[in-house]
């Protein structure tokens, strides 16, 4: 029997239990993962030692659903390992989706909504959520809310250099994947506005989308779309004659551009 502790137990035993336990089929066990069947059986009978399945496998022991998928096998220069494709495919191989990442609930039919939280120090942080429909009035008054937010905080920058890091919940099967942009240092609002306007025609979701594909190369916004974006806002740690100087001399990271 296996022990009560899941962090005592080998993923092998994990996916015993857990399988047992839900009763899941093996295509079912594979959809709950986003992974393969054939990848549980291997971890199962001990083919594979399914370590980066770990802690999908004991969220879902511990709360029976899960926040964290696996991520895809990389190789040494950060690409993601291709793998076979399915029969009939065009090729042998196939570089599958990134699945890694942090999910979270989304209502089944969104609305917009807009909240602000104040914190300590002058920081803040909007959220705003909005309906995965693109042609729905909530969805581009979200999106313009988010806009408009960032050129509230560009301007303040003449009193304080602000930077702004954002969250970004795609909806994908029924879920929400969050995604972080900015997560090191942050962007200045008034680097985004600028690149919203001058690389992508003004569109702010076409931004969004721009950054996170940055490391998820097969995003389909189509059928996940952005629901939700939480934008954190905090003073810069380099004063505005600092960062002058580098604008001047070409040094400071702004955001990245595809």
């Amino acid at each position: 029997m296996p022990a009560n502790d899941p962090n005592e137990m080998t993923p092998q035993e994990l996916v015993v239990h857990l399988k047992e336990t839900y009763g899941y089929t093996w295509k079912e066990f594979g959809e709950r993962m986003g992974r393969s069947e054939k990848m549980l059986r291997k971890v199962a009978t001990g083919q594979s030692r399914g370590e980066s399945y770990r802690q999908s496998l004991t969220e879902l022991y511990n709360a029976g659903e899960v926040t964290h998928m696996p991520s895809r096998r990389r190789a040494k220069d950060g690409h993601i390992v291709p793998v076979r494709a399915k029969a009939g495919a065009a090729g042998k191989t196939v570089v599958p989706e990134e699945t890694g990442g942090t999910f979270t609930h989304v209502p089944a039919r969104g609305a917009f909504h807009s909240t602000v939280t104040d914190f300590p120090e002058g920081g803040r942080q909007y959220s705003v959520e909005m309906p995965k429909t693109a042609r729905a009035k909530g969805r581009h008054a979200g999106i313009e809310e988010l806009r408009r937010r960032l050129v509230t905080i560009s301007k303040s920058q003449a009193r304080q250099d602000k930077r702004v890091k954002l969250q970004v919940v795609y909806r994908t099967d029924g879920r929400g994947r969050v995604m972080d942009i900015g997560s090191k240092s942050g962007y200045h609002a008034s680097d985004i506005l600028n690149d919203v306007k001058n690389l992508h025609g003004g569109d702010m979701t076409a931004w969004i989308v721009s950054q996170s594909q940055e490391r998820y190369a097969n995003l389909d916004v189509k059928k996940s779309p952005v629901v939700s974006v939480t934008m954190t806002v905090f003073n810069a740690a380099r004063p505005k004659p600092v960062r002058k100087d580098m604008d001047a001399r070409g040094t400071r990271r702004r955001s990245r551009r595809r």
